[in-house]
Formats: structure tokens, C-alpha cells, sequence
């Protein structure tokens, strides 16, 4: 037991802890309750576990209908195969059990869940990942995977609080709801395309470490700007009251 918690434990979760708490020490308004935040979390981890099953079903089909090796092949695996699937799921979480808590009640607070969300999807990933390859792989993941799936959080977070202040003020929150997978989902999906060897093929791959910054750069921004202009999201005791 020690020599799992040793080998596998800290590395899979220190990067994700440290990331959580940087991003929760933010909330300078109404901090968000620490169980909650944990309860996110977990559930992330949980529906990650749905990921992998579905992600094999699509990728046993895909070769039916465009060639393994094509570029077409990469994008749509990338894209919808493993990026949208896991948004899904982490904006499931959201929908489920931030969405209508009353909790949820400032602009910088989407941010916080939906980071939360991805943090314990990635936080299980990375156990299985160092469980199937070993803990060398556990300082690439915590350069480059973790604050990926972060800034795919910080994303979805921006739009998810969007979405709240639009029902808030009773107007359709579609467009921003949309917004609030798509756009994780894009990002998500170009990270994992520059990863893949379709991109190498094409000469592309050399943009990765650029579109991680730049990535980065943008998420800062907006968890930056997200707390500076922090502001509640309807007066105190209507929470609950907003529809989904």
C-alpha cells in the first residue's frame, strides 16, 4: 500500500491538488465550500470512467469509414472520439450537481466547478496512465496533460457562468451553453490532434509546445479576469430558483 501511494498516488494527484488549490484560493468574494468543490471533483473522476468504453466503441467504428492512418481519420478521432466525449461528461457533472446549487451564485464560481470537473477526470486518467506506463510518465503529464485538462476547464467554466447569468436574468441560455462544450471541446481537440502522428505527417506537430502557451496564456486571462470582475449572479436567496 505504500509503495502504490508512493508510486502512483502523489505523482497522479500532487499536480492536480496544487492546480485545485490555485484556482479555489482565487474565489476572494464568497470562496466556495471546500466539500463541494471535492464532491466536483470525484464526481470528474467517476465519469471518466464511462469515458474509456465509449471512446474504444467509436474507435473500432471509425475505421469503417475513413482509413486509419488519414488525416481525416486523426481529426474526427480527436475531436469527437475523445475530446467531445470527455467535455461531455465533465459538463454532465455541471449539469447535474452545480447547475441549480445554490452555491453557484458568481461569475468566478463556474470556473471553479468546472475546473473541479476536469481536474477529477484528470486525476483518475492519470492513475490509469501511470498504472499502465509507469510513474516516468508522470512528470510529462504534470507539465502538459494536467494543466491541459485545466485550461479545457477554465474554458467551459467562462461559458457555464455565462449560460447562469443568462437564466439569471430569464433569457435563453442556449448559445452560451452550447459555447460551454464547444468550445472546451475545440481546444481539447487541437491539443490531442498535435499530439498525434497525422500531425507529425503534416508537419504540425512542431506546434504543440506553442499552443500550450498560448493556451495557457488565455486561461490565465480569463481566471484573471474572472475574479477581478467577480459579481453575484442574482440577489441572495434566489438560487434556487433558477430553472434549468
Amino acid at each position: 500500500m505504500k509503495a502504490l501511494f508512493f508510486s502512483v498516488l502523489i505523482p497522479a494527484l500532487l499536480p492536480v491538488t496544487l492546480v485545485l488549490i490555485y484556482i479555489w484560493q482565487k474565489d476572494k468574494n464568497e470562496r466556495e465550500p471546500l466539500g463541494t468543490v471535492l464532491l466536483t471533483v470525484l464526481f470528474g473522476a467517476a465519469v471518466s470512467l464511462a469515458a474509456g468504453p465509449i471512446e474504444l466503441f467509436l474507435e473500432k467504428l471509425l475505421p469503417f469509414f475513413f482509413p486509419k492512418d488519414s488525416v481525416s481519420y486523426s481529426l474526427i478521432e480527436n475531436f469527437f472520439g475523445v475530446a467531445l466525449i470527455e467535455e461531455l461528461l465533465k459538463w454532465l457533472v455541471l449539469m447535474l450537481f452545480i447547475w441549480k446549487n445554490r452555491k453557484f451564485n458568481y461569475s468566478y464560481d463556474g470556473v471553479v466547478y468546472a475546473v473541479s470537473s476536469s481536474l477529477g477526470f484528470a486525476a483518475a486518467e492519470n492513475i490509469s496512465y501511470i498504472l499502465a506506463f509507469g510513474n516516468g510518465i508522470a512528470f510529462s503529464r504534470a507539465i502538459f496533460a494536467i494543466p491541459g485538462h485545466a485550461c479545457f476547464g477554465v474554458f467551459m467554466g467562462f461559458f457555464f457562468s455565462k449560460a447562469k447569468i443568462s437564466a439569471a436574468n430569464e433569457k435563453s441560455f442556449v448559445c452560451p451553453m452550447i459555447m460551454t462544450v464547444a468550445v472546451p471541446t475545440i481546444v481539447h481537440g487541437i491539443y490531442d490532434f498535435l499530439l498525434s502522428p497525422a500531425a507529425e505527417s503534416i508537419s504540425f506537430s512542431g506546434f504543440f509546445t506553442a499552443y500550450i502557451i498560448i493556451i495557457d496564456i488565455l486561461s490565465f486571462i480569463l481566471i484573471r479576469n474572472q475574479f477581478k470582475h467577480d459579481k453575484r449572479l442574482f440577489p441572495p436567496n434566489d438560487g434556487m430558483q433558477i430553472s434549468g
